[in-house]
């Protein structure tokens, strides 16, 4: 689990978010508007101000496969300034939420002014490949429920560690956990109940609950297949 402090680490500073805005713009977008879509080659940096950003792709059949969700200080398109590259997710606004975007050219005076903010940037793409590769070997390697499990604790930890709530729920409905998982709602759900089952969770109305986080971290550390790092 020692990636778990990492990932808290990724949001940007305060400090450093104020030194963006004097480089970027403000975006509103209300709930629903596309940010930016797969395939896009413009370069810039975007950073969450406010609200919800969710990022992931609809498949050619029509589904959708949710990433991740982005809140204040996370940032998105560092592929495109350091790189070159197409974005690979659609980005939409979860919520009405505000986004700084900042151009290709503002971004290189914004660097050239304030090393620090590319060091902060580089750093948080090292961490986010980190969490990639662990997720992929997750995927290929633990059972659908052991990855439920893992992922409702993390999200727990990631919780108590930014304050927002030291409490044993987690704000998890059904289809939350099946689009992060990249499984079925049928499949999400036979995983919940496994650990209902093995009495690690109860399940309560649009949140679950881990019924003693010191059990269910041992039994997570039993269930790996791989050591931690």
């Amino acid at each position: 689990m020692s990636y778990i402090k990492a990932l808290n680490q990724i949001i940007m500073p305060e400090s450093l978010l104020a030194l963006c805005t004097q480089f970027g713009a403000p975006t509103e977008y209300v709930k629903g508007a596309m940010i930016h879509n797969r395939g896009d080659l413009k370069p810039g940096l975007s950073i969450v101000e406010a609200g919800q950003v969710k990022v992931g792709n609809y498949g050619l059949d029509g589904n959708y496969q949710l990433t991740t969700v982005l809140e204040r200080g996370d940032t998105f398109g560092e592929f495109t300034l350091y790189a070159s590259l197409a974005r690979t997710h659609h980005a939409q606004a979860m919520s009405d939420c505000t986004v700084l975007q900042i151009n290709e050219s503002r971004f290189r005076q914004l660097e050239d002014a304030h090393p620090k903010v590319g060091v902060f940037l580089t750093r948080n793409l090292a961490i986010k490949l980190h969490a990639t590769l662990e997720r992929l070997d997750d995927i290929l390697r633990l059972p659908t429920h052991v990855q439920l499990a893992k992922l409702i604790y993390q999200t727990n930890v990631a919780q108590a560690n930014s304050a927002q709530n030291s409490a044993a729920a987690v704000q998890l409905r059904q289809s939350d956990y099946a689009e992060r998982l990249g499984v079925t709602v049928l499949t999400a759900h036979k995983a919940l109940n496994k650990l209902v089952s093995l009495s690690l969770i109860r399940k309560q109305y649009g949140k679950v609950e881990i019924i003693d986080k010191a059990v269910m971290s041992k039994w997570l550390s039993d269930n790996m297949s791989l050591l931690p790092v």
